[in-house]
């Protein structure tokens, strides 16, 4: 597979090395100089920044960040006009704009962002574009939809998407140039080398010799037309068409649909081909683009199988034989598009994966690297299903490129990391791909989780997809945003990376050791844990050599705990002690904090690993230690437990617990466990041996997520559950 820029125009100037891995070229249709990465493969109107940079001694300019306006949570953020950096945090370098000469009032145009409804502003001049309405703005009234015409359509871009807040995966890039995007003067990489798409760390993708090895004269494309196409369509007679002309490109609406649907779909199926023609450009529309298919998408996600097929099949035809280069690269980005949302049938999808391999070879540089591109997805949208939601905007301009979107996951310490991913990506998927580019040897004890700013927080289904869920996230902001008025506070979300089995990890596996310290620590500074207050204190100790290193030594001040965190406000002693040993007076804190140096002195010569062992070693000791909580209610009165309580289960096995004294009711290894289950709503384990079982049943509605907890610590300890 295949990660690149689109050029719409043929540039035929040759490239000029302007310094790193950078070229100058000209972009003939419009004679603009554009400038494009060798390795990366991007592509851009604006001088690179790395060399504009290093031309002007590193030194960044201070007009380079600009605040905006995020209309989805109404907060500022600050974007870099150079680099294309978007961040929540306030730029060293930034200093709010001075009054200076505005663009004319006249040179702004309105427009809609389609996947969040959101008026943006764009300057016909300059190229900016705005969430906030230009001063002296007065709308234009536009000329409705025309009729069917050759034109290529002029959209502008959104603004600059505002950057991830703490609880949502992090933006892409700014979309491209609006006009005629530069071509990249240099080769696409070949999958796997610097600047292409990742080699497919999960095997999810097959080889397209071996997608076309399945392929054969009965699955072709226009035996498909033959079979399934309305034929008799021609004239006030319906005349009957033939089969290449019936899947050739053009230039004028269907008067009925390409498939044999029943009279309701036929309609829907006019329309449909409206949207594709208006976003291909074969017509002319007053929408924009992307906003042609929103419109395609939100009426096929809960349509029937048989529309679906439709719009492949209208695709297709608007491709293939299609004279006009623009139209024909908007045909298959609206193709990757579809088969990022929703499988053909199983009737079409091999005819469609036999029309994508006939254009390996077409002449067009940028069709056989979209064909590639889908026939690669073909069998794996197949296989994961349709997706819930439409993509966000910024998801869709990434389909457009075959690129992939950029996503923030967020740890413990409130550290983070940027991770490219796609369209088809499942969590467990991207769970492996984190555990990798962390290091980590094996992914399975840890999880993604969606994490609410309410700190509610879910594990993710391990099929679920990732991008499916961020465009959940968007659509509830929009709706809440709507219902809540524009400043209003709304529920935000977040990826955490962290534990969610408590296995034993090697210690050779250092970055897995760091996850496991990692997740112990911030459990125990939560007063996750019932412990004593020295135990606490030695603790608090080892995380202090874990951080810092040795001690001084006798007599030299150590000042690391005192006093408050700059960014925080709160004791920096409460990052290393829980707070509930915390009461007023800083006399009482003082004494907590020589308790810990004074152990903090015995630990000198451990090292960074040295101090996670020991502290995990420590905690591991407690009966409680790596527990999943879960309250639930008791359905056995013969057992008398409490109305409700709490099941803690861990490594070692189930615990009953007193949700009020946290005393242990009852405590089954695994060994004990015979069999478990769940339903929606409830939770039953047998425990017992050959001669007396006891049938336990709990009324929950977390069932699901404690049948697979228990699941994979049986396995672990017993092995795996024989059928």
């Amino acid at each position: 597979a295949i990660c690149f820029s689109v050029g719409l125009h043929q540039a035929m100037s040759e490239p000029v090395k302007i310094g790193g891995d950078w070229v100058e070229n000209v972009d003939e249709a419009t004679g603009r100089k554009y400038y494009a990465n060798t390795v990366t493969q991007e592509s851009s109107w604006e001088y690179p920044a790395e060399l504009k940079a290093k031309e002007e001694g590193g030194e960044q300019k201070e007009d380079e960040w600009v605040e905006k306006l995020d209309p989805s949570s109404g907060n500022h953020y600050y974007y870099n006009r150079t680099t294309k950096e978007t961040t929540w945090d306030k730029p060293e370098k930034f200093k709010p704009a001075t009054a200076k000469a505005a663009p004319s009032a006249g040179d702004w145009a309105s427009k809609t962002d389609p996947t969040s409804g959101q008026t943006y502003y764009y300057n016909k001049v300059t190229k900016e574009s705005s969430w906030e309405k230009p001063e002296g703005f007065v709308e234009k009234k536009e000329g409705g939809e025309g009729e069917p015409k050759k034109e290529e359509s002029k959209a502008a871009p959104a603004p600059a998407p505002a950057p991830a807040p703490a609880s949502a995966p992090s933006p892409a890039p700014a979309p491209a140039p609006a006009a005629a995007k530069p071509k990249p003067s240099a080769k696409v990489d070949k999958e796997g080398d610097g600047g292409g798409e990742s080699v497919d760390p999960e095997g999810t993708l097959k080889s397209v010799e071996d997608i076309k090895a399945e392929l054969d004269d009965e699955n072709s494309f226009e035996k498909y037309a033959l079979d399934n196409f309305k034929l008799d369509r021609k004239g006030m007679f319906n005349s009957k068409t033939s089969v290449e002309k019936i899947t050739s490109w053009k230039n004028e609406l269907i008067k009925t649909s390409l498939l044999k649907l029943p009279p309701d779909l036929a309609s829907e199926a006019l329309q449909t081909f409206r949207n594709v023609t208006g976003y291909m450009g074969d017509r002319g529309s007053s929408k924009e683009p992307l906003g042609h298919v929103t419109k395609i998408l939100s009426s096929l996600m809960l349509a029937p199988e048989q529309l679906r097929d439709e719009v492949y099949c209208q695709i297709c035809k608007q491709v293939n034989n299609n004279p006009d280069n623009i139209s024909t690269v908007r045909g298959w980005q609206l193709m990757v598009i579809m088969l990022s949302s929703f499988p053909p049938s199983n009737s079409l999808k091999l005819p469609l994966t036999e029309f994508c391999s006939k254009k390996l070879e077409d002449d067009n540089e940028y069709i056989p690297k979209y064909a590639e591109f889908a026939i690669r997805r073909i069998p794996r949208i197949y296989e994961l299903g349709p997706r819930r939601e439409i993509p966000t905007q910024v998801e869709l301009e990434a389909l457009k490129r075959c690129a992939k979107v950029t996503v923030r996951v967020n740890f413990l310490d409130k550290k983070y990391i940027m991770v490219q991913t796609d369209s088809w990506a499942t969590a467990k998927e991207f769970n492996n791909l984190v555990a990798s580019k962390l290091g980590i040897d094996d992914p399975t004890p840890y999880a993604i989780f969606e994490v609410s700013s309410d700190d509610e927080e879910r594990v993710l289904d391990p099929e679920e997809r990732l991008l499916d869920l961020v465009s959940y996230w968007q659509r509830l902001a929009v709706e809440e945003r709507k219902g809540k008025g524009k400043g209003a506070k709304i529920q935000e979300f977040q990826f955490v990376y962290k534990v969610r089995l408590f296995f034993d990890v090697q210690d050779t596996d250092h970055a897995g050791i760091e996850m496991m310290y990692l997740q112990a620590s911030t459990d125990v500074v939560d007063a996750r844990y019932p412990c004593t207050e020295q135990d606490s204190l030695t603790l608090a100790a080892l995380q202090v050599q874990e951080k810092y290193g040795d001690h001084p030594g006798p007599g030299k001040e150590f000042t690391e705990l005192e006093g408050n965190d700059e960014k925080t406000g709160r004791p920096k002693l409460q990052d290393f002690l829980a707070q509930k040993y915390f009461v007023d007076g800083e006399d009482r804190n003082q004494e907590l904090i020589q308790q810990i140096l004074k152990l903090y002195a015995k630990l000198t010569g451990y090292s960074t690993q040295e101090a996670r062992l020991s502290y995990l070693d420590y905690v591991k000791s407690w009966k409680i230690y790596g527990s999943a909580y879960f309250f639930a209610e008791p359905q056995n009165s013969s057992l008398r437990f409490p109305s409700a309580i709490v099941l803690a289960i861990n490594s070692k096995g189930i615990l009953i617990v007193d949700p009020d004294s946290k005393e242990f009711l009852a405590e089954y290894t695994f060994k004990d466990v015979v069999t478990w289950g769940h339903s929606s709503n409830s939770f039953v384990v047998v425990t017992g041996g050959m001669m007396r079982q006891t049938k336990i049943y709990f009324k929950t509605d977390q069932g699901k997520e404690i049948n697979s907890i228990v699941k994979a610590y049986v396995e672990r300890v017993m092995g795996p559950k024989t059928e």
